[in-house]
């Protein structure tokens, strides 16, 4: 049925003109060639993203416990600073320019290394029949999410590697993961590109991508503090995801049998009550399980508001233009927050309801004060929405976007609960959050994309809109998932054992070095023989974790009571406690 509108035109609008004409033309008059309004709200949203790194900082630092808040909080603003810096020598040459061999992972142009000739070349929005951007504002917006993606990963290095061992590693995760990643995605000669998958600001570029970095890392780390032989630790943890396979299993059925047996009773076929037995499965304990209490909920809280705000360049921005497409990006993404926060209000209160059971909410122990913060589970909410999001802001229409909240929010939980036995080592639950919320956005995008909401830029239409069924589109989009999933999982694992390789070379070079110096007769500044040095690899971690200022204030309680003398004012001292001694005790 068609339906029509009054509305009223200020002036009809000239059609859009393409013509060929010098280079040295548009460098020297830009505005002839692009509109002014586009590059303003482009170059606000790459403002926006920026923003949420620092608001990453503020989430990060607040789930870390008291003694790493301060090394979250810096660790992904440095991270920015050491991809932005790379993105412009070589990031978005890689990523997003043609190259010399044609191929469909890496570009090259000569001429954009170190943006050498990267001003004012026209970049194509949409299908390429829409007003480009100028090249410059192109390299500026994703330049900032290179930088976000790279700060997500930060989430993962939580007692784990020095930061200055983890600006290396990104560096080289970039290169190898990231731009690859997004190329595929983004660029026209991506694989996943030419396929129609669907994914409009980054889910599996940045989401998927970066949540699972943080699981290769965390196991990697398990492994170096197994002390167990490779294929022993891979039997070990087979048989671990077997049993909690197992363990979920005869849950979801003495539910349904339960759910059985009460119907039967009502019914009074059946009296008593049903027998359920189900094998407990607690996760493997880590040295640092005490400390694991988030250090404040107002930064989480914070940092969860500046990050829904900056969510609207994230989205918003990837029309790359100010158009109706834009403001509808950003509508969907600011309601699937909102469906995701009250989801995650509603899943903590139901959570909380069915972990105390008839105990009252009153007589509440220690170990329950962070666990039923609502506050924590409303920020959850609202990232998984956001997440989940991220991918169909720009393809499906916004009724649809309360149902990527909810579902992320309900679902990220589970994933949680799940990543939490398995993956100990991921202490955020950055996996879980990222990757579990970046799967859902990505397969209700291949069913829910709407050729209308796609349309709304006046130029974009969905890709094989006629050729493609739901399914077919929904497995593309699970595919390019998988993928990204298998990459990712396999590059970072080789980036972390080649960093282990060189810090073992380094170590015997530096060993055979000194050998050489003490047995060619030289000495050290104070005349003794020299001393081989250990070099340390950061990410083989001690059998103790202890925090550095816990060991700080350690210290100097024991050095302010043995400096004491036996006597104060005349009074003799108190000789120290079990408190006191216990310091001692357990001081390294």
């Amino acid at each position: 049925m068609d339906v029509t509108i009054r509305v009223h035109a200020t002036s009809a609008l000239p059609p859009a003109v393409t013509s060929v004409v010098p280079y040295a033309a548009v460098l020297a008059h830009p505005e002839q060639f692009y509109n002014a309004g586009d590059i303003v709200w482009v170059t606000m949203a790459s403002a926006l993203v920026f923003l949420m790194i620092p608001a990453l900082s503020l989430i990060y630092a607040g789930l870390s416990n008291r003694s790493f808040a301060m090394s979250m909080f810096r660790l992904p603003l440095m991270t920015a600073a050491v991809v932005g810096l790379q993105w412009a020598f070589w990031g978005y040459s890689l990523t997003f320019t043609d190259g010399t061999l044609g191929s469909g992972w890496y570009g090259g142009e000569p001429r954009a290394n170190a943006l050498a000739d990267v001003v004012a070349r026209p970049i194509t929005v949409g299908n390429g029949d829409g007003p480009p951007i100028p090249e410059l504002l192109y390299v500026l917006y994703e330049g900032m999410f290179a930088a976000f993606t790279a700060a997500i990963v930060c989430g993962g290095t939580i007692h784990r590697v020095k930061p200055a061992r983890f600006l290396v590693f990104i560096t080289l995760w970039s290169i190898l993961i990231y731009d690859v990643i997004a190329r595929w995605t983004w660029h026209g000669r991506g694989w996943s590109n030419r396929l129609g998958v669907l994914d409009f600001a980054g889910g599996t570029p940045v989401h998927i991508t970066s949540g699972t970095t943080v699981a290769a890392f965390a196991l990697f780390y398990d492994f170096e503090v197994s002390d167990k032989a490779f294929f022993a630790y891979i039997w070990h943890f087979s048989r671990r995801v077997l049993e909690r396979i197992q363990h979920n299993f005869l849950v979801i059925w003495n539910l349904v049998i339960g759910g059985v047996f009460v119907a039967l009773k009502r019914a009074k076929v059946v009296r008593g009550s049903p027998n359920f037995i189900v094998p407990p499965f607690e996760p493997e304990e880590t040295p640092d399980e005490k400390e694991s209490d988030p250090y404040s909920n107002i930064y989480v809280a914070l940092g969860t508001g500046i990050l829904w705000f900056g969510w609207a360049g994230f989205n918003g921005g990837s029309a790359l233009g100010g158009n109706l497409r834009a403001v509808s990006a950003w509508l969907s993404t600011h309601i699937a927050a909102c469906s995701g926060g009250v989801v995650g209000i509603l899943w903590q209160w139901y959570d909380k309801l069915w972990e105390m059971g008839d105990r009252d909410f009153a007589t509440r122990d220690d170990g329950d004060r962070h666990v039923d913060q609502t506050v924590l589970w409303f920020c959850d909410g609202a990232i998984a929405g956001l997440i989940a999001i991220t991918p169909g802001s720009g393809y499906v229409p916004v009724w649809s976007a309360p149902i990527f909240g909810a579902a992320a929010a309900i679902f990220v939980p589970i994933f949680k609960k799940e990543s939490e036995a398995l993956l100990k080592h991921d202490k955020l639950h950055v996996f879980a959050v990222h990757t579990g919320a970046g799967l859902v956005g990505m397969c209700l995008t291949g069913l829910l994309a709407d050729p209308v909401t796609v349309h709304l830029d006046g130029h974009s239409t969905l890709p094989f809109v006629d050729e493609y069924s739901k399914g077919r589109r929904l497995g593309f989009q699970v595919a390019d998932a998988l993928a990204a999933i298998g990459y990712t999982f396999t590059m970072t694992v080789l980036i972390l054992y080649f960093m282990k390789l060189i810090v073992w070379l380094t170590g015997k070079a530096f060993s055979l070095k000194l050998k050489w110096r003490s047995a060619a007769g030289f000495h050290d500044v104070d005349g003794g023989n020299f001393v081989p040095t250990v070099v340390v690899d950061d990410l083989q971690p001690t059998t103790t974790q202890r925090w550095r200022d816990d060991l700080e204030r350690r210290e100097n309680i024991i050095v302010g009571l043995m400096s004491r003398s036996s006597t104060f004012n005349g009074v003799a001292a108190v000789p120290p406690g079990p408190a006191v001694q216990a310091i001692v005790q357990q001081a390294p």
